[in-house]
C-alpha cells in the first residue's frame, strides 16, 4: 500500500525526513466532478488525513462541491469568480494557497494506487537533491527531453535522459504528477495566458532556470481519463499551443512520434 492507516506518515533518510503533514496535494479541475471525487477518495484511501487543495473553475452547477459535497469537505476548495480561467491560473491559485513546505501536483483524472510507492518518492527527493520529481503515468510519463532543432527554431520533445541513478532518470520534463518544494513552484509558476497546452512550456522554463527535474521510473500514478464533450473542447484550443511556441521563439514543435506542429 502507498501509506495505509497502520503505516508511518513520513519517510526518514539519513536524518532528513518529509512528513505527510508537510505535503499538500494540488488538483485543478473543471467539469469533471466525478473524476475529482475519485481522485480525492483514492488519496484518502492510501494516506492518513492528507492535505488536499482543489481549484475548480467550472460552472457552478458542474462543480465538484455541488456534486460531491461530502468528499469536498475533506479538501480546501477554491472557486474562481469566472469559469474557464485556464490551467495556468488554476494551478497558480492552488500553489499560492499551500501552507506546507512541499506540494504534489495531480491532474483530476489521476488515481492513486499502491503502485505510487510514495515512500520511494519521498526518499529519493531528499536524498538526490531534486527540484521536481515526477512519477510515471501508466505507460506515459517517461523521462523526456526538450531539444532545439533547425537553428533553434523548432523544439523537439523526445524520450531521453541526461543521467541515471537506479530507477531515477534526470531529464527536462516529467508527467503532471510530481513532488516539489512549494517555493520552487511558486517561483516558477505557470504562464496564466496559456490556458491549455501548458505542460511543455512550464518544463521548458524549468530547464532554462536549471531546475533539476527527474522521473522515478518505478513509481506510478494511474491515469484514468474521463471524457466529456465540453472538456475536450476546452483542451483542444490550438491557439494556446501556438502562443507558447511563439513566446520562446519557436516556429514549430516535433512530437515524440515524429509529428510536427506549427505555431
Amino acid at each position: 500500500m502507498v501509506g495505509n492507516r497502520n503505516r508511518p506518515t513520513h519517510g526518514s533518510f539519513a536524518g532528513v525526513s518529509i512528513s505527510l503533514s508537510e505535503i499538500t496535494f494540488c488538483i485543478k479541475t473543471i467539469h469533471r466532478p466525478w473524476s475529482c471525487h475519485r481522485l480525492v477518495e483514492s488519496l484518502r484511501k492510501h494516506f492518513n488525513d492528507p492535505k488536499i487543495t482543489v481549484v475548480d473553475d467550472g460552472k457552478p452547477e458542474r462543480r465538484f462541491v455541488a456534486k460531491y459535497p461530502d468528499t469536498a469537505a475533506h479538501c480546501k476548495v477554491i472557486h474562481t469568480e469566472k469559469p474557464d480561467v485556464g490551467v495556468g491560473v488554476g494551478r497558480n491559485l492552488a500553489v499560492d494557497a499551500v501552507n506546507t513546505k512541499y506540494m504534489f501536483l495531480l491532474d483530476d483524472d489521476h488515481v492513486v494506487t499502491e503502485n505510487l510507492n510514495f515512500d520511494r518518492v519521498q526518499k529519493r527527493f531528499v536524498e538526490l537533491d531534486i527540484d521536481i520529481l515526477g512519477v510515471r503515468q501508466g505507460s506515459g510519463g517517461r523521462p523526456t527531453m526538450l531539444s532545439k532543432l533547425m537553428n533553434g527554431k523548432r523544439i523537439w520533445m523526445h524520450r531521453g535522459e541526461t543521467r541515471r541513478r537506479g530507477h531515477v532518470a534526470w531529464c527536462d520534463m516529467s508527467s503532471n504528477a510530481f513532488l516539489a518544494r512549494t517555493e520552487t513552484i511558486r517561483t516558477l509558476r505557470w504562464d496564466e495566458a496559456i490556458k491549455t497546452f501548458e505542460h511543455w512550456e512550464f518544463f521548458y522554463r524549468a530547464k532554462l532556470t536549471n531546475l533539476q527535474v527527474a522521473v522515478a521510473g518505478d513509481c506510478f500514478i494511474k491515469h484514468a481519463h474521463v471524457e466529456s464533450a465540453d472538456y475536450r473542447a476546452l483542451r483542444k484550443r490550438a491557439r494556446f499551443r501556438s502562443m507558447g511556441l511563439r513566446k520562446h521563439g519557436f516556429h514549430s514543435m516535433r512530437l515524440p512520434g515524429g509529428q510536427v506542429i506549427r505555431a
